[in-house]
């Protein structure tokens, strides 16, 4: 067959030229570590959003145009009407006004001082009583108790999100080389400032973790592997790879994101899988023949059944391309390019190492290693022989379960919100719970509006409706900014009836503020300033604010459109739920045709009865564990079927290749899940033990997907180790009595 000779020419090359592959490979490994540092970064909205997407395109043009980002100064003091204090505070101001880009900075000093003709008062008494007279509104902004303060800091307008990460740095300076009375304390918080402290955060988190996973991983390798030689091998290779496929990230421009981050477990477990699959099938193979003709049966045999399990797993990634979140997007190209490199590393560089280390299997022993893999054999054996007996009922409960799984997956709440990032006594979390307790959410939603001239009397009476009617209609709102209400306050409470009074309104108006909400003839901006509410109260809100819209019939060619970072949320919210289930259908779709195509027969497809059923039990896990989707667990079905198919793959690839040999089909499913099974049960095992890791995070969406990949990797072993063996026995009963192929005869591959 072509495979056979391809391999087999492999395998020429690697006997022949050993030293030449691992130089070569050495020298792939320096360039990959160069390009590494050409890996781009990505912002948070680009991460989250299409901008190509018409979404994505208002979010930038608001952001471009409109967007004016504020942080906010938490700050503790043992008496806010100090004098001293106050003082202290205006210097602070100055020093944090004179950063680039900074627009202003408002704090209760400078209302105090408005009040005293300019000055701090000399006392205390007469700071507290003018701070008593302010309107209740003015106090909770500023002063919300005797014992904190609240400064506000504002971004020069069309300063976008993304770009004012860039100024927090130098606030933070600032504010650190202050000089405040003993007792004060400040906190940074606000949006971006929030953003920013939890990335920080959750990567110094993922970084220990991955180390805590990779000593995990170590550890369960040596007491399932250690009685092969060189059990380390497949970890050596994996390192390798791992150089390959971050040196590619930054030839094509992959960016480093959370997507990318999540990938990297995943590149662990199966980078490995595929140095073990080669390791343990040489090491089974050399103890009855010579180190070339071994690693060529290895090649020819390991090679082809690893190369169509990882087309399958990729296949399985490529579904996720559906979603328009660029963040699962480079979830699945990482894990894709991740996979293919850690392959072809095994495929050339295991047997130029094992030829250079002039392999020799251990013989038997009895350390632990041993004792656990003898016992271990012996169990799946056990196990196997059950299964063929009972194979219907096995199927039967099986397949039942994962039905009734995928039936109450859509029960399973979706959790995109900035809450599910970040635990609840992380110092950030903290500070900003405690603002937005006081002044409302921190991300309010503004609506884009097109079309309406709000500076004409019908433009500025419809975009006054509208905000009214929204006051009315939600209790979430506590505020609404517009040009309306800007017009209002410099006309005595009302709106102007005619033209000419408003032209006269509109010129007593600073430029600087009526910019704020409107550029040109054709665009404006409406702010809605909210509540703290959850992602799914966020995701109604925002849709009965567009439906009120609609009610309100805007002026025909008006488009009136929610966006800015509240939209982050929501629309990736909106997003998850519809593709969730699409890019699992599309999963399994692809790898049934996949399976026809390369082996065009009926048995081919028995790796679709385990994957459906590890697809309906993670449902059913993640209920009884009480756990939300979130958008790294969102994958979790595409990410099964990727995952799953590699291990029952293999087993069948296996068992095809023992009943040829021997034309006995029990015996044949025995031996397959025997040799194939413990390099799977052990890769599997050591995968599940590097994602335990992750469950020890704090952060709810680095612990909670830590715990759905254990899960589906046990499933998926469960799923190869006893399903696959029982589908396999239910195939071979309604086929009939199965004759040993002719010589030569195998599956058919494209």
């Amino acid at each position: 067959m072509k495979g056979e000779y391809l391999f087999g020419s492999v395998a020429v090359v690697v006997n022949r030229y050993p030293k030449g592959i691992l130089a070569v490979m050495l020298v792939l490994a320096m360039i990959a570590i160069g390009f590494m540092t050409t890996i781009p970064s990505q912002t948070m909205s680009d991460e989250y959003m299409d901008k190509q997407s018409p979404a994505g395109i208002v979010y930038d043009l608001y952001n471009n145009r409109y967007g004016q980002d504020s942080y906010i100064l938490l700050i503790k003091a043992p008496n806010p009407a100090d004098p001293e204090f106050l003082t202290d505070l205006l210097l602070l101001e100055e020093q944090i006004g004179r950063i680039n880009r900074v627009s202003s900075v408002v704090s209760i000093a400078d209302i105090v001082a408005e009040n005293h003709g300019g000055t701090i008062p000399g006392t205390s008494a007469e700071v507290q009583a003018i701070i008593d007279n302010l309107p209740p509104d003015t106090q909770i902004q500023f002063v919300p108790d005797r014992q904190t303060a609240l400064a506000y800091v504002l971004i020069n307008q069309g300063v976008s999100t993304d770009a004012s990460q860039n100024i927090e740095p130098f606030v933070v300076t600032t504010i650190e080389q202050a000089t405040l009375p003993p007792g004060v304390s400040v906190e940074l918080t606000g949006n971006t400032p929030y953003n920013i402290q939890i990335e920080d955060a959750m990567l110094t988190d993922f970084s220990v973790l991955i180390i805590a996973s990779l000593v995990f991983m170590l550890v369960v390798k040596y007491l399932l592997y250690s009685k092969i030689r060189f059990w380390i091998l497949p970890v050596v290779l994996l390192i390798f790879g791992l150089f390959y496929t971050f040196g590619i990230m930054g030839i094509l421009g992959v960016p480093a994101n959370d997507g990318a981050l999540a990938a990297f477990p995943i590149l662990l477990g199966l980078g490995i899988d595929y140095g073990v699959q080669f390791h343990m099938r040489f090491d089974d193979e050399r103890r009855h023949s010579d180190a070339s003709s071994a690693l060529t049966e290895t090649l020819t045999k390991t090679g082809p059944a690893v190369l169509i399990a990882l087309g399958a797993t990729s296949l399985g990634f490529i579904a996720m391309f559906i979603t328009p979140i660029p963040m699962i997007q480079t979830f699945a190209t990482v894990s894709i390019l991740g996979i293919v490199c850690c392959y072809l590393t095994s495929l050339f560089g295991f047997g130029a190492f094992v030829h250079l280390l002039r392999y020799e299997p251990k013989p038997p022993g009895k350390g632990i290693p041993d004792r656990l893999m003898t016992a271990y054999d012996a169990g799946l054996s056990w196990i196997v022989t059950s299964v063929v007996k009972i194979a219907a009922p096995v199927v039967l409960v099986a397949v039942i379960i994962a039905a009734a799984g995928i039936a109450m997956d859509p029960s399973i709440p979706i959790d995109a919100s900035e809450n599910s990032f970040a635990p609840p006594d992380l110092p950030a979390q903290v500070v900003a719970d405690q603002v937005q307790s006081v002044s409302g959410s921190l991300t309010p939603l503004p609506l884009y509006v097109r079309g309406i001239n709000t500076m004409t009397v019908t433009g500025i009476w419809w975009t006054d409706r509208l905000c009214t009617e929204l006051t009315n209609n939600y209790n979430e709102i506590s505020s609404i900014s517009s040009l309306s209400s800007l017009v209002r306050s410099y006309n005595s409470g009302v709106l102007p009836a005619n033209q000419a009074e408003l032209n006269r309104v509109l010129l007593s108006i600073p430029p600087d503020q009526l910019k704020l909400y409107q550029l040109d003839d054709t665009t404006s901006v409406i702010v809605i300033n909210t509540l703290s509410m959850t992602i799914n109260e966020q995701r109604a809100f925002s849709d009965n604010v567009v439906k009120d819209i609609a009610w309100l019939e805007p002026p025909p060619g008006a488009e009136i459109v929610p966006t800015g970072d509240f939209t982050l949320y929501t629309i990736m919210t909106d997003q998850i739920v519809e593709k969730k289930d699409q890019m699992t259908v599309l999963g399994f779709v692809l790898i049934f045709l996949y399976l026809l195509v390369v082996y065009r027969k009926g048995v081919a497809l028995t790796p679709l009865v385990p994957i459906i059923c590890v697809i309906g039990w993670n449902p059913l896990a993640m209920i009884a564990l009480g756990q939300d989707y979130s958008i790294l667990t969102a994958v979790l079905g595409s990410m099964t079927i990727g995952v799953g198919s590699e291990y029952t793959i293999l087993v069948m690839e296996r068992y095809m290749e023992e009943h040829r040999r021997s034309g006995d089909r029990t015996q044949a499913i025995r031996e397959a899940v025997r040799k194939v099974g413990s390099a799977v049960v052990v890769s599997g095992l050591v995968t599940a033990a590097g994602f335990s890791a992750l469950m020890l995070s704090s952060f709810p969406i680095l612990s909670g997907f830590g715990l759905a990949t254990v899960i589906l990797v046990i499933f998926s072993l469960i799923g190869a180790a006893v399903i696959m063996p029982a589908t396999l026995a239910l195939t071979g009963r309604r086929s009939g009595k199965m004759r040993p192929p002719t010589a030569g005869e195998g599956p058919q591959r494209t």
